[in-house]
């Protein structure tokens, strides 16, 4: 998560969080302080360090004020641009049950009462890696705003495959990423559908400014076949419109600032720990996978137990190195409980 969100107190704002790696990251006016994650409690870093300039990214610029009636004002612009693209068309629209995607599935409903075209919300479950829980919630996600669901599930035996060979998705070897677009892929033909609407926001990464930076110089919403209505909007702005459809995913309220698998390389050590009771499929074959690789590439580094306690896996070996070290850089003495960034993150949902 490289995207900072608002801390409140009351209706006080007093600073934002973020996480990225195995930090977290506290934001004021004039200090930023760094937590390594272990366990429940983050510890303050002591400095720069190798580890830090290996995972860090500055983070996204803040806009979390409020455009006044930004929703009206994005249907009558998309109406403007879509009327004649849409009319009579198909539109798969991805959905995770995440803010942005469930954000881009309400305005999509939303314009289908000024523009005729059919609309289905696809969700693509990764067997293993993902909470059970989030496939239920999206479907009533797409129940509720009264949109066909249509449930994909991704390569369960080339899944079962990667796991074994390559144990779980690292960074820089994501293969699950490979599988669910694949998947995504296969539902769009399946459904003949013409356009395929995916709730990605420039504010989210430097990554995601990169990728949708031509559809801000257009001011447009469709590039080639794929659709986007809220490539611009805040995070503020789509948990709005979730939270007044009451369609917030619980994780939000338990403190994880992002739907995504529990096994996902890029979560920090911090929404691992957050996340360690969402229930997946056969966790204990994860284990033994992830066992294996240790024995042929980390048990030279670490003894299995800190590897596993430190969910290693998601790090090449060098990588895993420099997080090791990391725990020498910290002070012991000046910490954050899981509890109080749990309030924090969740203190956005409770003021919205």
């Amino acid at each position: 998560m490289m995207e900072a969100y608002p801390v409140f107190q009351g209706l006080r704002r007093t600073h934002y969080i973020r996480t990225f790696g195995d930090y977290v990251e506290l934001l004021w006016d004039n200090k930023v302080t760094h937590y390594l994650w272990s366990g429940e409690l983050g510890f303050r870093t002591l400095g720069n360090s190798n580890f830090l300039k290996a995972v860090y990214e500055d983070p996204m610029p803040l806009h979390l004020e409020l455009r006044e009636n930004f929703l009206e004002k994005r249907l009558v612009k998309a109406q403007e641009q879509l009327g004649r693209v849409l009319e009579g068309k198909t539109v798969m629209a991805d959905l995770s049950g995440g803010k942005d995607s469930t954000a881009q599935l309400i305005l999509l409903d939303r314009l289908r009462e000024k523009i005729r075209f059919n609309l289905i919300a696809v969700y693509v479950h990764m067997p293993y890696l993902e909470p059970l829980e989030n496939i239920s919630f999206a479907e009533r996600v797409a129940e509720r705003i009264g949109v066909p669901f249509y449930y994909k599930e991704a390569d369960r035996g080339m899944i079962r495959y990667f796991l074994q060979r390559d144990s779980l998705p690292k960074r820089g070897d994501r293969w699950c990423t490979y599988l669910k677009s694949k998947a995504l892929r296969e539902a769009r033909k399946e459904l003949k559908a013409d356009f395929e609407a995916k709730g990605d926001r420039m504010l989210e990464s430097g990554k995601r400014m990169k990728k949708l930076k031509n559809m801000a110089i257009k001011t447009s919403f469709i590039h080639g076949k794929t659709l986007n209505l809220i490539y611009d909007f805040s995070a503020a702005e789509t948990a709005k419109i979730v939270k007044e459809h009451h369609l917030v995913h619980p994780h939000y309220l338990q403190g994880i600032p992002r739907v995504s698998c529990r096994f996902c390389p890029y979560r920090g050590l911090y929404e691992i720990q957050a996340s360690k009771n969402q229930e997946v499929e056969d966790e204990g074959f994860l284990e033994d996978s992830a066992r294996t690789h240790f024995r042929r590439y980390y048990s030279m580094i670490v003894p299995w137990d800190i590897f596993w306690e430190l969910s290693l896996w998601r790090f090449q070996p060098s990588l895993a190195r420099l997080r090791l070290q990391e725990m020498r850089n910290v002070d012991y003495g000046e910490f954050v409980s899981i509890t109080d960034v749990r309030r924090m993150l969740a203190s956005m949902w409770e003021v919205l």
